[in-house]
């Protein structure tokens, strides 16, 4: 038995050691088990499964200037990452922009790059900057490969607590069945709220950032973004408590973008419009 866990312990570490990648813009150390190609797969699956649901808008007006908005914004990112020699984080991204009918505030992206809007979120983001703040956002998510990284973080907490369960849960009796029930229990909230939920709010504020770059690369307007934010604040009557949620408060949220708006505004190519 102790040199099974061995085993599993060394494949882990193992994973761990040759799944490392950086995120694109910021750099950030990440790990990413599966490939892009596996995840964009699976992407292409759910997008596909989410579609014979979900009610295609008949908005002809807003469903242009998203696809205007996405388009230009994926030429801009495009054309930098090209430029500066880093293609890869574009590797397994098939960039489609959707409205779809459905009141709720909302947006998504999957990890190959198919976003959709709900026609909710139209109610703030009503005018090519402020679509573009959505857009980018979400952009951010699948060009710094947050999907992957949370499906390979994921995948190691659940191999990690099942060797954790067996080894907590053996007694010199044998092993102790409460014993092994009570740490998973503790194992899956102390996971959740220690590492799986505050990295959510990571990867939010990390999308936000990149979304910023991105606009900038396009040319909208950044310094619209707090009041954007300010919008859907209101909206959400929102406190700053974000301890067990996937998303920063957006009073948070507003503060760390209010901080980052100059260094985005170094990537307009336009020196005029880096400060305003």
């Amino acid at each position: 038995m102790q040199m099974k866990k061995k085993v599993i312990l060394s494949l882990l570490a193992l994973v761990i050691l040759n799944a490392c990648g950086t995120t694109a813009f910021t750099g950030r150390k990440q790990l990413l088990v599966f490939s892009d190609e596996a995840v964009s797969a699976l992407s292409d699956q759910s997008y596909a499964e989410f579609l014979q649901s979900a009610v295609i808008s008949k908005d002809a007006l807003h469903k242009e200037m998203i696809r205007t908005v996405g388009n230009r914004m994926v030429t801009a990112l495009t054309a930098y990452l090209e430029g500066i020699g880093q293609p890869d984080y574009l590797t397994g991204l098939n960039w489609e922009f959707q409205l779809v009918k459905d009141p709720a505030v909302n947006a998504f992206c999957l990890p190959n790059g198919k976003i959709v809007l709900f026609e909710g979120i139209l109610n703030f983001a009503d005018n090519p900057n402020h679509l573009a703040i959505v857009i980018g956002h979400e952009m951010g998510h699948a060009v710094a490969r947050h999907g992957n990284e949370r499906m390979s973080q994921q995948a190691l907490l659940q191999s990690a607590g099942q060797i954790a369960t067996q080894v907590f849960g053996q007694t010199k009796y044998g092993q102790n069945e409460q014993a092994v029930k009570l740490f998973a229990q503790a194992f899956a909230f102390g996971s959740n709220v220690g590492i799986v939920l505050p990295f959510s709010r990571k990867h939010e504020y990390e999308a936000d950032r990149i979304g910023l770059y991105i606009m900038a690369l396009a040319g909208y307007d950044i310094y619209q973004t707090p009041n954007f934010w300010e919008k859907m604040m209101a909206h959400n009557h929102s406190s700053s408590f974000d301890f067990l949620s996937t998303h920063p408060a957006d009073i948070k949220r507003i503060a760390a973008i209010a901080e980052i708006l100059e260094e985005a505004a170094k990537y307009y190519r336009d020196p005029e419009l880096r400060v305003k």
